[in-house]
């Protein structure tokens, strides 16, 4: 019994402050003049819209710092899924040149491409997979021979 009535003490103390708040709100609505109230709302719609759109524009463009710095990035995805490569300028300088010049650099768009998805292969083995090195190089060729696969046959529909 004690502890339903400190329970409705809580609650009767939310609904003062709730009311407490609409009150408030009445009051201050109340000295506004009749046409200032649809100005003030209007006003505050417009701010929650440009940061929505803050928020929207820092979604689709993330890693402004490194834009900033001078990087380039490449955006790209398929279906269900998104994916962002970003380079810096030094980066893009080495492309085409020695030790290690890649075949057709430059004709993609990101340089280096043979290195970025090295990167992005080479490691993306889940952990928990508990593979053995020869199992993981194993996963990592039927990778892309099916990613060959894919290549030749975009190659005979152009054809």
């Amino acid at each position: 019994m004690h502890e339903f009535n400190a329970m409705s003490a809580k609650k009767g103390n939310n609904n003062d402050q709730r009311s407490w708040r609409e009150e408030r709100g009445a009051q201050i609505k109340g000295r506004m003049h009749h046409r200032t109230a649809p100005a003030v709302d209007r006003w505050v719609d417009e701010q929650m819209f440009e940061e929505d759109v803050r928020a929207v524009l820092l979604m689709m463009r993330p890693h402004r710092r490194e834009r900033l710095m001078g990087w380039s990035e490449y955006r790209t995805g398929g279906r269900l899924f998104r994916a962002t490569i970003s380079w810096d300028e030094e980066f893009a300088a080495d492309a085409g040149s020695s030790p290690d010049p890649q075949p057709q650099d430059e004709v993609f768009t990101v340089p280096n491409f043979a290195d970025v998805l090295e990167a992005l292969l080479i490691g993306s083995i889940r952990s928990d997979a508990e593979l053995t090195a020869a199992e993981e190089c194993e996963a990592y060729r039927a990778l892309l021979r099916e990613l060959e696969r894919r290549v030749e046959e975009r190659g005979r529909c152009a054809s």
